[in-house]
């Protein structure tokens, strides 16, 4: 059954209704929004009426990067202001991630009924699921760096100029989505090189490039700063002062003085001031809390500050259950060390480690990689499985006694 041509579009079908499911739950029980979900809302409503990229009031803004409030803005003004479209759109759109995960098996040697099982566990995912009844850009990061990743494998075997240009636009989409993964199309590229893929190479780093070096051209014109997002500074001093610990994220509440009508720019160099001064008093403990926080990288059950359905029981079992599939999944990139398709989620997964480091960690943020490091996952388990087997042949069992 699992080897069959029907498994794949089936589980597309199951991942999409269940999905449409949570989405309809969720929004029966009147579950209410998350505060960041309001600011996508509200700055996508504001372009969607005409007023531009504004958070608060007419104070135009770059706290939230421009992919996810730009979809909804699109999506408000074909449909309306009808917030359960979006969520819709997104539970439908996952349903591309079996089909590209059982791709990525394939290239990384598994069978077609491993493949499956890989493709399986990314479509039965918790978190992706829960993600697509969120207003968060989680879904458009997924689709967006998986795809991505596995044409740019693809690319170092056998070049072609459309499958760049995907790939650049893909990547691109990831990084405008979530600004962490600004990098990752110059990344890719670098990895490309090193294969010998120069021409593809060129054009995935370009166009890849291209959506956040556009947004940062705006936020010059508009806000007077070249830069990614004017959250760097805030996020930044909620993992560097006396309150923080690997853990503490969101709940630290740092504020300062007339925030709103000081700008967002003013704020986030105030944020920054203070947490560079704390780190340069307190660089032991700075390092500490990094090295702790790269860690919890791989942990998907989190300490959320806001409650819901992710908090309860069923959210901890389901982010426990999930820790030995991550980890059999770098075990899988050790294993697959010699596949260009490793060091490209390696190199997406570093930079996940990188700005949680520096910063704070939420399981949400590892999200993005985890279709990739589920078909890794299955390499990493038939790999330990295969080694358990050869040191207990008779020959090794002699050996030893």
């Amino acid at each position: 059954m699992i080897e069959s041509h029907w498994f794949v579009p089936c589980l597309a079908i199951g991942g999409t209704l269940l999905r449409l499911a949570l989405i309809y739950f969720m929004h029966k029980n009147g579950n209410p929004p998350f505060y960041d979900e309001l600011n996508y809302d509200h700055i996508a409503t504001s372009i969607s009426q005409g007023h531009g990229y504004v958070q608060f009031g007419d104070q135009s803004s770059a706290y939230r990067p421009p992919a996810q409030p730009l979809f909804l803005a699109l999506l408000f003004r074909t449909f309306g202001h009808h917030l359960i479209y979006a969520k819709v759109f997104e539970a439908v759109l996952l349903a591309m991630v079996p089909f590209v995960c059982a791709r990525v098996g394939r290239s990384l040697g598994l069978s077609t009924a491993a493949s499956n099982v890989g493709a399986a566990m990314a479509t039965f995912h918790p978190g992706l699921i829960y993600a697509s009844a969120t207003l968060y850009p989680s879904v458009l990061t997924v689709c967006g760096l998986t795809l991505g990743l596995w044409l740019c494998s693809r690319l170092i075997q056998a070049p072609d100029v459309g499958e760049s240009i995907a790939a650049g636009l893909s990547l691109g989409l990831a990084g405008s989505a979530t600004t962490t993964f600004g990098p990752l199309a110059l990344l890719a590229a670098l990895v490309m090189i090193l294969k010998k893929s120069y021409r593809s190479a060129i054009i995935v780093g370009l166009i890849g490039t291209v959506p956040v070096v556009v947004w940062m051209v705006r936020n010059k014109v508009v806000m007077g700063r070249f830069t990614v997002a004017t959250n760097g500074g805030y996020n930044l001093f909620l993992g560097a002062n006396d309150n923080a610990t690997p853990m503490s994220g969101n709940w630290v509440e740092p504020h300062l003085s007339n925030e709103y009508d000081r700008g967002e720019i003013s704020v986030d160099d105030e944020y920054k001031s203070q947490a560079v001064h704390w780190i340069k008093a307190h660089p032991t403990r700075w390092v500490k809390l990094a090295l702790e926080r790269s860690a919890l990288v791989f942990d998907s059950v989190g300490n959320p500050k806001t409650q819901g359905l992710h908090s309860g029981l069923l959210g901890h079992i389901a982010g426990w259950l999930m820790l030995p599939i991550i980890l059999a999944g770098l075990v899988g990139l050790l294993f697959s060390y010699r596949n260009p398709l490793a060091w490209l989620t390696a190199a997406a997964l570093s930079l996940v480690i990188v700005t949680s480091a520096s910063t704070l960690v939420k399981p949400r943020f590892r999200f993005p990689c985890d279709p990739l490091l589920c078909e890794f996952a299955v390499v990493g388990f038939l790999g330990l499985r295969k080694q358990i087997a050869k040191d207990r042949t008779p020959m090794k069992l002699i050996e030893r006694s």
